[in-house]
């Protein structure tokens, strides 16, 4: 019971950390509506179970010892990161000022689900800490002489770190879309997306100098 309850806690306190992950859904949550921020963490959550699955089979390991196919992932997922901040500093604006007159009455256009939740998918898929995070910390909590088999110890730990992460990103989608009241100002806008494009190409530098 303490291996879980201590588990929970380092879970959390990495779940809450700023991250790219957190960068891409405040900002798609503002580019459109939390529709759009629900497909981000929606996509996110698709890229964690990939990453659960190649775990469980044992393919992570396999990934992380060989140096070129670690480094394709790392310069990849860097690349994307400095690609969508890049976008995100160029805008002049988040998002118009007639469209948040009108969030509450029009649905976000499909392609803009699309691509919030293609975002979300592909910036953890190749955030080489994710693939980290399952070969190292996850095993570290898989306890040798408890009933159920390590495989199934695997899956329990997995889930309980998605329903965490679910539940923080939906809080900071909630959190993000209440405050879309200041987005009113152009001024704030224009100053939260390059704030936030710069802190994301930063990430991607980070990620490939890692």
């Amino acid at each position: 019971m303490n291996e879980i309850v201590s588990y929970i806690l380092v879970v959390t306190v990495l779940t809450i950390m700023p991250g790219a992950d957190s960068m891409i859904v405040m900002k798609n949550t503002m580019m459109y509506q939390k529709s759009a921020g629900r497909m981000t963490v929606l996509g996110i959550l698709a890229g964690h179970f990939l990453w659960i699955v190649v775990s469980i089979l044992g393919l992570a390991v396999i990934i992380t010892n060989s140096p070129a196919l670690f480094n394709i992932i790392k310069y990849m997922g860097a690349a994307y990161l400095i690609y969508i901040g890049v976008k995100s500093f160029m805008a002049t604006t988040l998002v118009s000022a007639s469209s948040l007159d009108h969030a509450e009455d029009k649905n976000p256009k499909s392609n803009g689900l699309r691509s919030s939740y293609m975002n979300g998918f592909i910036s953890n898929i190749l955030n080489p800490k994710v693939l980290i995070f399952y070969i190292t910390i996850l095993p570290q909590f898989v306890m040798q002489d408890a009933e159920i088999s390590g495989v199934i110890q695997l899956i329990i730990l997995a889930l309980i770190m998605l329903v965490i992460s679910m539940t923080w990103f939906l809080l900071v989608v909630e959190t993000v879309s209440y405050m879309k009241r200041w987005l009113h100002k152009p001024g704030f806008q224009s100053a939260l997306a390059k704030g936030a494009g710069i802190i994301i190409i930063l990430f991607g530098i980070r990620t490939a100098l890692s």
